[in-house]
This record gives structure tokens, sequence and C-alpha cells, in this order.
């Protein structure tokens, strides 16, 4: 009798990760499936441990070649869909789950014939009561995903149920049904932005995305650190790809400016830092796009990823034994690389919120409060996004980008014109590039 579920699970190299995945699914409630795990042509020995662990309860598919997220989870819906499966559920190799989340995820597929993907709470595995995303929307003005829920502590009254554009492949059960009328996955995206697109697709054709609040899975966080730009690059080449075809064309415009803008910045700052990967990484990976060159990576494309030759910061501390860092209360400032380099320096640390708009007697308060050696600053998301009332202080952003307002209160202003001069140059060629290649997906379809 076949199994009402298929589970795929798509590994590369995380073969502890891998077996504390299967084994929270064998630990399930609801036990009505089959497991396939691809392998992405491991080198860690992940095929020979699970085989060894797990034998007779997985079906083990090993790639002769890394094929990406999209190939690995395609190889394994191809197996699914041919083993009669009414459901796909797919997994990321560093998800543990609840043993509850198959039951509430099935119930709300069987609800609704109209839902094609839903998606669970996703918790922090590194911090199990922190969500990281339940679910996700489409910003078409900023050209991003806005993740739902993001970060929230020990998240109470969620809704149990939300429709959304897109919820990861860490964690996503699949409507066969609904893959017969729309297809697998694009592989030659490789990875990143393909279960966006997938979903963005499934969408377009009628149906529902949700996410479930009471279905939970642990996922090892994000992307976290590289070594390399692997992230950057694939991460913009796949988000200029998804806009450009997808984008109502009178927007291209606002896409092209964005795109100068993103890098011009990663190019500027990057500069004064020493730090040059990013950017050279950014402008390939758009050319890339433009150019329709998608799958695995070529030469010259990712890089490694420079230390900064330059600590900026340093320059104005001046034997500081404490950083106040000052942010606006009205926005979720990200302290993670200032925190961590006060702590690297021996500093004391400490982060103050204040209303922006009364930042002057606020800022005089706490003068009083403080000694000479203490160093005020004022942290920021990026130096580009400073409010105006800010001056006569170091604003340091996260990235760790520095800009002295004590002296040039007009230096803000001085990038930003460098910037639009950019964006007026550069962003009429990438324009006319959009649109050559709308054109193109256009006569295709």
């Amino acid at each position: 009798m076949r199994a009402n579920v298929g589970i795929v699970i798509c590994n590369y190299n995380k073969k502890e990760y891998l077996v504390s995945c299967i084994e929270s699914i064998l630990e399930l409630d609801y036990q009505d499936f089959e497991i396939y795990v691809v392998d992405n042509a491991s080198t860690d020995g992940a095929p020979e441990l699970v085989t060894k662990r797990f034998d007779s309860k997985i079906n083990l598919l090993i790639n002769s070649k890394n094929l990406g997220g999209a190939g690995g989870f395609n190889r394994g819906l191809e197996e699914a869909i041919k083993g009669g499966h009414r459901y796909i559920l797919l997994l990321d190799n560093d998800v543990r789950l609840d043993k509850r989340v198959l039951d509430v995820l099935l119930e709300n597929m069987e609800s609704d014939e109209s839902i094609a993907v839903t998606g669970s709470a996703i918790y922090k595995m590194d911090s199990p009561n922190q969500l990281q995303e339940m679910g996700a929307m489409i910003d078409w003005e900023k050209f991003e995903v806005a993740p739902l829920y993001k970060d929230v502590m020990s998240p109470c009254n969620l809704p149990e149920l939300i429709e959304c554009d897109y919820v990861p492949a860490c964690c996503a059960l699949v409507r066969t049904e609904a893959i017969f009328k729309v297809g697998l996955m694009d592989s030659s995206l490789f990875i990143h932005w393909d279960d966006i697109e997938w979903c963005y697709k499934f969408k377009k054709s009628g149906f529902k995305v949700t996410a479930c609040s009471n279905a939970k899975v642990w996922h090892k966080a994000g992307i976290g650190f590289h070594d390399t730009t692997f992230p950057q690059y694939y991460l913009s080449r796949n988000k200029v790809n998804f806009f450009m075809r997808y984008l109502d064309k009178d927007k291209l415009p606002a896409l092209a400016e964005w795109m100068v803008t993103n890098w011009s910045k990663a190019l500027y700052f990057g500069s004064l830092k020493g730090i040059h990967s990013v950017a050279n990484t950014l402008f390939m990976a758009y050319e890339d796009a433009l150019n329709g060159m998608l799958g695995e990576a070529t030469e010259n494309r990712i890089f490694k990823r420079e230390s900064s030759t330059k600590d900026l910061l340093s320059l104005y501390i001046n034997g500081s034994t404490q950083i106040i860092a000052i942010a606006d209360c009205s926005i979720n400032i990200n302290d993670d690389r200032i925190r961590i380099y006060a702590r690297d320096k021996e500093i004391d640390y400490q982060l103050v919120y204040v209303n922006v708009s009364d930042i002057n007697r606020q800022l005089a308060h706490i003068h009083k409060e403080v000694n000479e050696n203490t160093f005020i600053v004022y942290l920021s998301t990026h130096i580009l996004e400073t409010p105006a009332e800010v001056s006569g202080l170091v604003v340091v952003d996260e990235y760790l980008n520095v800009v002295d307002l004590r002296d040039n209160k007009d230096q803000i202003n001085q990038i930003i014109i460098l910037l639009s001069y950019m964006r007026s140059t550069m962003g009429l060629l990438y324009t006319e590039r959009l649109l050559q290649c709308r054109r193109v997906f256009e006569n295709t379809k």
C-alpha cells in the first residue's frame, strides 16, 4: 500500500544534522510516510553513515555531482511522484521536527483543496523559543522577501493559519496534484530563490500558500557566515532573475536603480575597509542574470571574503573604555557586529534606544551620566539611512561602516549625491537591458 506522504530531504555535507533530522522523522506521531534522502555528492561520508544507521527505513538517492538545493529537491520530488504519494514533505537536512508537525500540516492541507503548499512555524535551533519565521511575503517595492514574525521570542497568540507568498523548502508540505499543474522547481537557479519562485508559480496558477503556527520545526538558522561570497552570488543573481521576469514592466527602471544602488554601496563602503570581494561578486551576479547565465556559478564569480584591512572605528575610539551605541527606538537594529567588536577589544558596550525626534535632549542626559572615557556613537541600519535629526556624532551602521558627522555634517549627503550620479548613468543602461530580457521572456512563453 502506498504511503500517503513522501518525505524528501536534500543533503550536502551535513551528516550529523541529517542523522538528527531522520531520527526526528521516525519519532513523528504520524507514520504513514516514506523517506527519500537525496545526497548531493557529499564528501563527509553521509551516504555511508545513513545507510548504516537507517538502512531499509530510507530510500537513498546519490547524485554524481552537487545539483544544488533545486536540483537535489527535484530529484527527490521525481522519485516521490513515482511513489504515488498524495503529499510530499520537503525538508532541509538541518531541521528537527516536532512530533505533531505532520499531523497539523496534513490537517491544514485536507481542509482546503486549493492549498498547494503549507509550511510550519520555523524556530531557531540555537534559540529554541525564538521564531526564525512563519511564512513570508514578497515585497515588490523593495525587491526582497519579508519573513513574517521574524525573530519573535516566545511567540504567543499567533494565528493558527496564515496565507502568505512563500514558505521555505526547509519544511514545506506540497500537494502532488498541484505539482502536476505547475511543474518542479527551476533547477537552473541551483540554490536560493528556487522555493520562492515555485511558491509564486503556485499562487499564479490559482493555488494558496499557507503557514501553520501549530506545526513546529527547529532549523539551524539562516545562511550563517561564509568565508566566500557564495550566498551573495546566488541570492543576488536569482533575485534579479525573479524580479525581471515577474515584476510589472513599468517598475523595471526602479529595479535597475536598486541594482546600481546595491552594487555602488558595496563598492564604496567596501573600499573604505579594503573589502572588494562582495562588490565584485554582485557585479558578476547581475551580469549573469542579465545574460541568462544560470546554473552553478562559473569561474570568477565567487571569491574568498577578505578580512577588513582597516579598522575604521578604532580611529575614533582613542582609548575609550566604554562604547554607548544609541539607536532609533522605532526600528529593530542588529548590533551584533559592534557588540562583538567591543567584546574583542575588551571595551564595555551598551545599547540605548532613543526617540530620534528628541535625540538632542536625550543625548545631553546620557552625557551627564558618563565619564570622559565613554565613546558615544549613533547606530544606524545603514549609514545612508541615518535620520536627518542625527548630527554631531560618529555614526556606525550594522556593517561597521563609519561616518564622522562632528566636523562634516554634509558627509552623508555627499555620498548620496555620488550614488545618485551612479544611478542616473548606470541605471539607464540596466533599465534597457532589463527591458531586453523581458522581451526575450515574453517571446519564449
